[in-house]
């Protein structure tokens, strides 16, 4: 074996490693719309939609396909999960119009958190947590795992937004690791409370919405979950994998919604063919 070839091999690998750590460390945390559409024309628009979009950096997709393109121009608020490909095509260059924050490479990880959220209404401050528990034995592992807070400025009044991808799970029903970055955001939402603090939570929460009633039963929040009626993906847990659509042997199930404390419209799933996931949209009342 020629070691000085392995050598140069590993060297060109490692030198990769560190320009794609150093771009994604770069992407802005936020962005603010030079231009953008009258607020008063969105006075009574307060939409708000949560889409796990399956975009990763090996992704031949593309923001500006049809139907990605129109969820997101018909909506005021929107939460991507999974939204790791933004190498070529930044989202604000798609959206121009759009108050854009993600949650930012903070580590020396391979890839960042993945969420983004998109506004009409502005984003007046932005922050990024990362979960303490996670599973080391998933592909998970090369992504910074968190909830990301966006407060947004809606006709005066300040909501927080807030954005997460659980811990998956292949062949079960949900990760123990799910259950506990939930208690994490339990926590969090416990300090947004004492404080008075509206706030949505929306999401890939990776457990179903049947499960996570059931870890409700004891809590007042439990009333305060916002779900679809409709399966938002589906999956073999023989196989792990997922499809958007029903298929034999594939199990329906809900794992994209909302908790708040403010009242919604009760949410409603849009199929799309974009991802594993199909987008789920509701309202703030």
């Amino acid at each position: 074996m020629d070691f000085t070839l392995l050598k140069y091999f590993l060297y060109f690998i490692f030198i990769i490693i560190v320009v794609w750590i150093l771009i994604q460390k770069s992407i802005k945390e936020s962005y603010i719309p030079e231009k953008y559409k009258d607020i008063d024309d969105n006075a009574n628009d307060k939409s708000i939609v949560t889409w796990n979009i399956q975009k990763f950096p090996w992704s031949l997709k593309s923001f500006r396909q049809k139907d990605i393109d129109d969820i997101i121009k018909n909506n005021s608020i929107i939460l991507l999960q999974e939204c790791f490909d933004e190498t070529y095509e930044l989202l604000e260059s798609c959206f121009p119009e759009y108050y854009i924050c993600r949650g930012n490479l903070k580590g020396l990880n391979m890839m960042n958190s993945g969420l983004a959220i998109l506004s009409k209404y502005p984003i007046e401050n932005v922050e990024f947590r990362q979960y303490k528990h996670y599973n080391p034995y998933s592909f998970e592992l090369f992504s910074e795992k968190g909830h990301l807070t966006a407060v947004i400025n809606i006709n005066g009044n300040k909501v927080h937004i807030i954005n997460t991808h659980l811990q998956s799970s292949d062949f079960e029903r949900y990760d123990k690791n799910a259950i506990l970055q939930l208690n994490e955001l339990f926590e969090y939402m416990n300090e947004l409370k004492s404080k008075k603090i509206n706030f949505v939570i929306g999401g890939d929460f990776n457990i179903d919405i049947k499960d996570i009633k059931d870890f409700f039963k004891l809590s007042d929040i439990k009333d305060n979950i916002f779900y679809p009626s409709e399966p938002t993906i589906y999956i073999d847990f023989f196989t792990s994998h997922t499809s958007n659509k029903k298929k034999f042997g594939y199990e329906p199930l809900i794992f994209d919604y909302f908790i708040s404390n403010i009242n919604m419209d009760k949410p409603k799933m849009t199929f799309s063919e974009y991802s594993d996931h199909n987008p789920v949209k509701s309202f703030l009342l």
